[in-house]
């Protein structure tokens, strides 16, 4: 049986936060809940890198994800700012929650994550059935054509930052491979944690696989689920999508 999701987060929730600083995406996701009338539901929301810009500003936002080490983290800034939200801890194929919303989203192009179709297929299936009637699903992905220019089996440096907690430097670093007449890609990403003196004190390792997944490969998908498209977006400024467009942002209606 597949995983439901191919990257084991559990393994990095405690430096999450220290190698993804990016926050491109927030204003994108926040202008959108605020047009929503009523509850918003995030999915794959790990860390709560969205989730809390958006809580802090009023959202009211349900928060789904698989790793219960990634949702611990959320739990605890939530705690820290005296926050209150629904937080569950779910797979997103077999998503089960007690009502419907008129805006979902996906953030930083976590479906492909879902490396099978048939995982995808069911996982929006379900996206489906929680929207209200003409309620919106706002699904990101990279566009497969330049996404796959960097897949290039080399090994290339993500980062180098300063521990949250000052205790140290990070550095994380990337290799992806694109597997032969497929369009999954399987990496690793390496992490090296050095102290105060910059001594190595740790290294750690994390398995990652995703799917270059193609603009008709998702259109015929969405066709067949029942999804309408609003729009889709090249970035996060509202560019209209083009070859070259770093992503593809859905904007999909449940007809």
């Amino acid at each position: 049986m597949t995983q439901p999701q191919s990257i084991d987060y559990d393994r990095v929730a405690d430096l999450y936060d220290d190698y993804v600083r990016v926050s491109f995406d927030v204003p994108f996701f926040l202008n959108a809940a605020r047009q929503a009338a009523g509850d918003v539901l995030e999915l794959m929301s790990g860390t709560g890198r969205v989730s809390l810009p958006l809580i802090e500003a009023g959202v009211r936002l349900t928060c789904v994800d698989r790793s219960a080490a990634m949702l611990a983290v959320l739990r605890r800034k939530l705690e820290q700012r005296q926050l209150v939200v629904e937080v569950y801890q779910m797979d997103v194929r077999k998503l089960s929650l007690p009502r419907q919303y008129p805006l979902a989203f996906i953030p930083f192009h976590s479906l492909a994550e879902l490396v099978s179709p048939e995982d995808r297929h069911q996982t929006l299936t379900r996206i489906y059935a929680h929207l209200v009637p003409s309620g919106h699903l706002i699904c990101t992905l990279h566009n497969s054509t330049v996404r796959s220019q960097s897949v290039d089996g080399q090994l290339h440096l993500i980062g180098t930052h300063a521990r949250a907690d000052r205790s140290g430097t990070l550095v994380a670093w990337i290799i992806e491979t694109r597997r032969p007449s497929t369009a999954i890609v399987d990496g690793c990403e390496f992490f090296e944690e050095y102290d105060a003196d910059g001594v190595l004190r740790s290294k750690r390792l994390m398995e990652i696989h995703y799917a270059l997944i193609s603009r008709e490969e998702f259109e015929a998908m969405i066709e067949s689920i029942g999804f309408r498209v609003v729009s889709l977006h090249g970035d996060y400024a509202g560019s209209g999508y083009g070859e070259k467009s770093p992503f593809m942002i859905w904007t999909l209606e449940r007809s």
